[in-house]
């Protein structure tokens, strides 16, 4: 599942290093948020090579949690769910596969993300998994949480709201399931890279004079 508004760019290469790097079929159901620019009508004209791409719009930014509330009431019959964000750039071949293969119940992972400005690598290591390559942690960021279906079916079942438009669902999301006994972590030998917004210096006022202030 992925959210994306505008920064195109970015968009198109996620897409591309996407595809590119993952070898098992998956559908990919993507929600766009009022984008402005080009964006609804690339991933409109979008090819995959393996599985369905499922795109829905919407004339506004409905936030994060809200976001993805509404991609998860149309999905069913999936065993691995996965959030990815467009600004993340797909760097190690094979990722899905080898993440899926380290996955268990009642754990949610993430690749080892390059690029970060702040918390570089992810949120700092409490334990590892030498056999599986995993650094625990209290949380995992947002840039990518894959789970098994269950988790998100069952267990979250729905994201809060209201709250901002811009929030920390990933630290609220592992609070709240870290009292249901689960585990975090970030996949050590599978990279992908957050490419900052640096370049989208109008996207990052939005968020920073009106998106971070509303309330839904």
């Amino acid at each position: 599942m992925s959210l994306v508004k505008n920064r195109i760019e970015y968009t198109r290469r996620f897409m591309k290093s996407l595809e590119a790097k993952t070898h098992i079929p998956f559908d990919h159901y993507i929600l766009d948020q009022g984008s402005t620019d080009k964006t609804t009508e690339y991933l409109s004209n979008f090819k995959k090579k393996a599985g369905n791409l499922y795109l829905f719009s919407l004339p506004k930014n409905i936030g994060i949690n809200r976001g993805y509330n509404f991609l998860l009431d149309k999905i069913n019959n999936y065993d691995i769910i996965a959030t990815l964000d467009n600004d993340a750039l797909i760097i190690t071949d094979a990722w899905l596969e080898k993440c899926i293969s380290v996955l268990r119940p009642k754990l949610l992972l993430s690749p080892f993300v390059e690029g970060l400005i702040e918390n570089r690598g992810g949120i700092n290591r409490i334990g590892y998994d030498k056999t599986n390559n995993i650094g625990f942690t209290p949380a995992i960021g947002g840039i990518c949480i894959i789970s098994l279906a269950k988790t998100w079916k069952e267990d979250i079942k729905d994201l809060d709201f209201p709250t901002y438009y811009h929030n920390n669902m990933d630290m609220d999301l592992c609070f709240k399931l870290s009292l249901k006994g689960y585990s975090f972590g970030y996949v050590e030998n599978v990279y992908i890279r957050h490419m900052n917004n640096i370049e989208y210096k109008e996207y990052n006022n939005l968020r920073k004079d009106f998106e971070k202030k509303c309330i839904i």
